[in-house]
């Protein structure tokens, strides 16, 4: 069994019986190979000064090469990839994706795990748009590309988010297990590998949910509904769509696992905001519907230019 947790940033980096991944939020973005931490490149806007811990109640065994950490107790693996574009400017961003996620499917395989569970994506300048495509779409090109290498179909995509940083590496980190995860759609959004052509040449790869076990990873969850962008420029408002986007995705999955939906808490939440003076509107909101629930608000660029905030996070099974 592994849990997510927000610790004190002094708090000891690794605990070789039982920190799976230390993850840092900084303004810098790469796997740590000094400490075996990862640095999102997302800094915190407000509170206390925290980083997060994926725990397992197992031992852990770690290893690292070059632009690649990795950690697995037996049962769970985390992956940590990364690149510096400035080394390549003459890559694309779509080659630099589609190559990280082949040395993730690698490391996956070699350790000897088959589920891709959940990812997150982190990259500079998201929304740019330096050779006629947006960077996001770029990168969801070469995502694809490797999925279907992988022969990774549709149902099978894992939970994510893709946010962007101000400067720095492309950063991919995961979580895989050997037990085979279920993923979920929200009835009141269009899956997004169904997008129209209108959000790129390949749409996203991704689920908007999944449970593993007694443990549900939420993806990036933002203002939109079908396939459109709510509420543009009124951050009030894309705040509270976003919230009842997550309630709604709780109450399906509850309903398809005929369980009350009270079972399922919130155990911790992650709040990107592109605008950080944003906080004082968007915090309170989130403070009434997940009273008590451990939050962190992160600087971000979402995944689309007219998004102002995404909400992720995990939610664990109650009896």
């Amino acid at each position: 069994m592994i849990r997510c947790q927000y610790v004190p940033s002094d708090h000891s980096e690794v605990s070789p019986s039982g920190v799976l991944a230390a993850v840092a939020f900084d303004d810098t973005c790469i796997g740590r190979t000094q400490d075996a931490a990862i640095s999102t490149g997302l800094p915190l806007i407000a509170g206390a000064s925290v980083k997060e811990h994926i725990v397992s109640s197992g031992q852990v065994k770690r290893g690292q090469g070059d632009g690649v950490l990795w950690a697995e107790d037996g049962e769970h693996l985390v992956v940590a990839v990364w690149a510096n574009e400035q080394a390549n400017p003459s890559a694309t961003l779509e080659t630099i994706a589609f190559e990280l996620y082949q040395t993730l499917f690698q490391t996956i395989a070699n350790n000897g795990f088959s589920h891709l569970v959940r990812v997150w994506n982190y990259f500079a300048d998201i929304n740019a748009e330096p050779q006629g495509l947006e960077r996001y779409r770029q990168f969801c090109l070469g995502r694809y590309q490797a999925f279907e290498c992988a022969g990774l179909a549709e149902g099978n995509y894992p939970s994510a988010c893709a946010l962007g940083h101000h400067g720095g590496n492309v950063l991919v980190y995961a979580l895989a297990s050997k037990q085979a995860p279920q993923h979920f759609e929200n009835p009141k959004q269009q899956a997004a590998y169904h997008y129209p052509e209108q959000y790129g040449p390949r749409s996203p790869s991704f689920a908007r949910a999944t449970v593993l076990g007694r443990t549900l990873y939420v993806s990036g969850t933002a203002s939109v509904v079908g396939h459109k962008t709510l509420h543009i420029d009124d951050v009030q408002a894309q705040t509270r769509t976003t919230l009842e986007n997550l309630a709604q995705l709780i109450g399906h999955i509850a309903l398809q696992q005929r369980i009350p939906v009270g079972r399922w808490q919130a155990s911790i939440l992650k709040v990107y905001i592109r605008n950080p003076q944003d906080i004082s509107t968007i915090q309170p909101l989130v403070a009434q519907a997940y009273a008590g629930v451990p939050c962190v608000f992160l600087a971000a660029d979402v995944c689309r230019s007219d998004l102002l905030l995404e909400i992720d996070g995990i939610w664990q099974l109650n009896q």
